[in-house]
């Protein structure tokens, strides 16, 4: 919805970059507002903000006032995309409550895991949905945020490796616990907003057995789940933990999370690390982590989020907007684009410049 700069509230999210006589928008879209974004706004003199019907708490936004758009079909069109992303925010709360009361003591309830799960898995996110999910997600409430995307993710990606219908949803409620042992550890190393010092990682570094302990003799959770949760930050050449288990002895599960793990953690903002694009992180997989994660699992990842084919507009991280003309099946992420003045820019020979996001339809008829 089109609101005044005056109608915002911290937690609105925008649909739409916005830009002041500028290539590059000053804000970007899927921003979480702060007082600290509201006030920039001003000071650049915007009269008006393009937001989600939802607020990042999932709490529905109702402005006292609201800017009327011309075109009803493209309100339509934003109403109908952003079904899946409010189930996700409701999601979000949901877990929250819950990751409290097993910090009070309680057990897990499989219940009513189920009923934070299932309404997700009821519908299919498009790709825009997916590679939008980092987007909305807060720092103070990033573990929230964090475990129910990786469920998202990695559920998806066992329906594209072919798992049944009852070990995908087995993966799903996998990841979605994956760090519920995370509520066994002090409050103050979850609120830290600075690194953690050596001691704290190794304390860190014990959730995922506080996890299995908190899940072993709870029914509904398979064995495969109760893996996945276990070995989750396994990695291939066994320099994970908490077992330092090499490839050979990880389930399929605990790959698949990993790697939706390791790319939404990246792609998120946190108090002590920036958000890194997408693309940026398909590439540090890819070549970084190329001896730790399943490669074939990686590949089946990488085309599930990302459409990046022929034709597609993209904007780079300097604000320049193109569309792909040739795609390396070596590097999917760095293809021949054509700038708007028609210049064609091979990004595998320009590695300062990358793909930032990827534009919509309804961006690029604007």
């Amino acid at each position: 919805m089109k609101v005044k700069i005056n109608q915002l509230i911290p937690g609105c999210i925008l649909s739409e970059d916005i830009y002041k006589h500028t290539n590059a928008p000053i804000m970007k879209k899927k921003t979480v507002l702060t007082k600290g974004h509201i006030n920039i706004l001003k000071i650049f003199v915007i009269s008006y903000a393009v937001v989600e019907s939802r607020l990042v708490d999932g709490r529905e936004y109702k402005p006292s006032e609201v800017i009327q758009e011309e075109n009803s079909i493209g309100e339509n069109k934003t109403d109908f995309k952003s079904t899946f992303m409010e189930r996700y925010l409701v999601a979000v709360q949901k877990y929250k409550k819950l990751f409290s009361s097993w910090q009070a003591g309680a057990k897990v309830d499989a219940f009513a895991i189920r009923k934070v799960f299932l309404p997700l898995y009821e519908i299919s996110p498009t790709k825009d949905d997916l590679i939008e999910l980092h987007h909305y997600c807060t720092k103070e409430d990033y573990l929230y945020y964090h475990s129910v995307a990786v469920s998202i993710l990695s559920y998806n990606l066992g329906k594209r490796l072919n798992l049944s219908n009852g070990e995908v949803i087995q993966l799903g409620l996998s990841a979605l616990l994956s760090d519920c042992g995370m509520s066994k550890l002090p409050m103050s190393l979850l609120i830290k907003k600075d690194p953690l010092t050596i001691e704290e990682y190794e304390e860190v570094k014990k959730h995922p057995m506080f996890a299995y302990q908190m899940l072993k003799d709870i029914p509904g959770f398979s064995k495969a789940a109760l893996l996945g949760v276990i070995q989750h930050h396994e990695r291939n050449d066994a320099s994970g933990y908490p077992l330092k288990l090499s490839q050979e002895k990880l389930h399929l599960f605990a790959k698949i999370i990993s790697i939706c793990d390791i790319y939404h953690a990246m792609t998120s903002e946190r108090y002590y690390r920036k958000k890194r694009s997408p693309f940026k992180v398909i590439e540090s997989l890819k070549q970084e982590h190329f001896s730790k994660i399943d490669i074939i699992v990686l590949e089946n990842f990488i085309l599930m989020i990302l459409d990046l084919s022929i034709g597609k507009k993209v904007r780079l991280n300097n604000g320049e907007i193109g569309e792909i003309v040739f795609l390396d099946d070596n590097e999917p992420t760095r293809p021949i684009v054509k700038l708007t003045n028609n210049e064609l820019l091979k990004l595998t020979s320009n590695r300062e410049l990358y793909i930032e996001d990827m534009l919509l339809r309804d961006e690029v008829s604007n």
